[in-house]
């Protein structure tokens, strides 16, 4: 069965669209434009009330919201490759605190950084951008060459994906562990693949 992945490369759907190439399991790509009005037709609310990418269709799974894409994704999809702890291995609690970052705390701080709103530390679930960048600094700095060594796993796609956008467009200072990092995931084939031109 093939994956259908509703996608815009100026979206988080690329950080789906680099998972599935990992992954190595067959997908296709359904186009979305911002401009044309196609995310607030009928037929695309009947998938994703919210009018947002990234969307995937398994069959009759449909499956909205980045980090609930890459943990349904990871752990139907175990075959060519192996994105994921399984739900007994002691791992799975650490990986599903770096998925869930991506969303949690992540993307909040990254736009707050971008909108220079100012949110009282104890009122944002994330604290603050300066708490958010120094924990990524400690793990990533901690990561040989993944977070998890060798196992390269879908918590390297978003925290990776996500570090690479915000010191790119300066949300973020690219420390040196950060930058190192983002290196090392952008070296990748499939990240070459699905971000080349």
């Amino acid at each position: 069965m093939t994956v259908q992945l509703y996608h815009n490369p100026q979206s988080r759907a690329a950080l789906t669209h680099w998972l599935l190439e990992e992954l190595g399991i067959d997908y296709e790509i359904k186009p979305v434009a911002y401009e044309d009005g196609s995310m607030r037709t009928p037929e695309f609310l009947a998938i994703n009330p919210m009018g947002k990418i990234p969307v995937i269709v398994d069959g009759d799974t449909v499956v909205t919201e980045t980090s609930a894409i890459a943990i349904y994704l990871c752990d139907k999809y175990k075959t060519p490759n192996d994105l994921a702890p399984g739900l007994d291995d002691p791992r799975r609690g650490e990986y599903l605190r770096w998925v869930v970052y991506q969303s949690a705390a992540i993307d909040p701080a990254m736009m707050q950084a971008n909108t220079k709103v100012e949110i009282p530390r104890q009122s944002a679930g994330w604290g603050s951008v300066e708490l958010v960048v120094d924990v990524l600094e400690d793990r990533v700095s901690k990561a040989n060459p993944y977070l998890f060594g060798e196992w390269f796993t879908a918590a390297d796609v978003l925290i990776g994906g996500a570090l690479g956008w915000a010191t790119q467009f300066g949300m973020f200072p690219a420390k040196p562990g950060i930058k190192a990092y983002v290196e090392r995931v952008q070296s990748r084939p499939a990240f070459q693949k699905v971000f080349a031109g």
